[in-house]
């Protein structure tokens, strides 16, 4: 028994609050998936190690933390998770797993269900989340800046066993908005939709959106960063509709100068294939190494801080583990980041004819790339990005109309609309 050999799997991923349990139950209670939750493994464990404690996001997140770290797995929570559905009595042909926090997660889920399994991003903006959650969080006699940095861990993209939602959002098949403006009857039809289509069940063409998108996502694969790959593209042509494509970028070290990962400066050796490291890593590494050497004290627990063990994230402190960066480099030195950026160099490429143009980018412009959009004008800017910056967001609102993306992401795209339209030709 347990789960069937050609078994259908999906994944849920998102800031929490958006709204993956509800999809999840939406299909459990309709389309017969079992729902199976991540962090029940950690509630479980919590309550067999804290019998008498109640539990707090924030200590459900770091046992997480603690778990694949103890583990020396990223993905140990999956496999778990797997493992317990192959003892379960039942045969489970369609499974739901919810609570999908890292990119290891989606490897193993990935390496089990192969071409069958496919994961959906839920998005929502911070504010419609905390809203949604603000009446559990007083109960609880926990306030919004708990919220906050909670989600601030929850979107972590630099440590391996860590929460890392913002990446798993970058690797989903499908992006689903379920914001205040979506009833639950429209969020059932557009899973039903996205599900079906994914499954081959209810096969439909590409949107004008997602194939723009998708030459964003295309774009990205031509950055050597060794953070985060970065596409836009600029259309001539209102959100949804197409047009002509007049500039198209990606972020990288600005030429003639080399990408990080080929820079001599920063470790590259290219005979002995040795990679460069990031000039922010380089960075960030050389300040703690000299707060150590003036005998700083952590600000959490007051120890006198030691040399780093590592010369990349994430660095803690030795003795309370706290992530010493939420204190001393809570931008992580974005501002130092090398490289121009995507959208820059669309603008860059597009020159005169950037203005009034729709721009797709793979996240949410950063503010100095909201500055350069507005000096640009362009009129709209379409974006996937789970925790847009919010002054940057700010910094657009009077002048640009923003629009999150939703639709099938360049992961699976042409998998998902080749069998797609092999279906609706009757092709064999």
């Amino acid at each position: 028994m347990g789960i069937e050999a050609q078994a259908v799997a999906i994944g849920l991923t998102g800031p929490f609050g958006s709204g993956c349990t509800t999809d999840a139950r939406i299909l459990q209670e309709r389309l017969a998936y079992k729902h199976y939750r991540l962090s029940d493994l950690l509630v479980a464990r919590w309550r067999a190690e804290n019998p008498e404690k109640p539990y707090s996001r924030t200590d459900l997140q770091l046992l997480g933390n603690h778990v694949r770290e103890d583990a020396g797995d990223p993905g140990v929570l999956a496999r778990e998770a797997i493992a317990a559905l192959e003892r379960d009595a039942e045969q489970h042909a369609r499974i739901a797993f919810d609570g999908i926090r890292n990119t290891g997660e989606i490897d193993v889920l990935r390496n089990r269900f192969g071409h069958r399994f496919f994961l959906f991003a839920i998005e929502c903006p911070r504010e419609q989340r905390w809203k949604r959650l603000e009446p559990t969080y007083m109960q609880r006699g926990r306030t919004r800046p708990d919220f906050l940095d909670e989600e601030q861990r929850d979107g972590g993209e630099e440590g391996r066993y860590g929460q890392q939602v913002r990446l798993c959002v970058f690797q989903a098949d499908v992006l689903l908005r379920n914001d205040d403006t979506v009833p639950e009857a429209d969020l059932r039809s557009k899973l039903y939709g996205y599900v079906g289509l994914v499954t081959g069940e209810q096969p439909r063409y590409a949107k004008p959106i997602e194939i723009l998108m998708n030459l964003a996502y295309s774009a990205a694969h031509g950055s050597k960063c060794l953070k985060r790959q970065v596409g836009a593209v600029l259309v001539d042509a209102r959100p949804g509709k197409l047009g002509q494509v007049v500039g198209q970028g990606f972020n990288e070290n600005p030429s003639p100068t080399h990408p990080c990962v080929e820079e001599p400066r920063y470790g590259a050796e290219p005979t002995r294939k040795v990679p460069g490291r990031c000039f922010r890593d380089i960075v960030r590494y050389d300040s703690f190494v000299q707060l150590s050497r003036a005998s700083r004290r952590c600000p959490q627990c007051g120890e006198v801080l030691t040399a780093p063990a590592s010369d990349v994230p994430p660095w803690r402190c030795r003795a309370c583990r706290v992530d010493l960066e939420d204190f001393f480099w809570p931008e992580r030195a974005m501002t130092l980041c090398t490289a121009i950026h995507a959208e820059v160099a669309a603008m860059m490429a597009a020159g005169w004819r950037a203005k009034g143009t729709t721009l797709y980018s793979t996240t949410f412009p950063c503010f100095q790339c909201a500055e350069k959009i507005v000096q640009t004008g362009i009129k709209y800017v379409v974006y996937t990005e789970p925790y847009p910056d919010v002054r940057a967001a700010e910094r657009l609102e009077d002048h640009v109309e923003v629009l999150p993306f939703e639709g099938v992401r360049s992961g699976r795209f042409d998998e998902i609309f080749y069998r797609a339209r092999r279906s609706i030709t009757g092709q064999t």
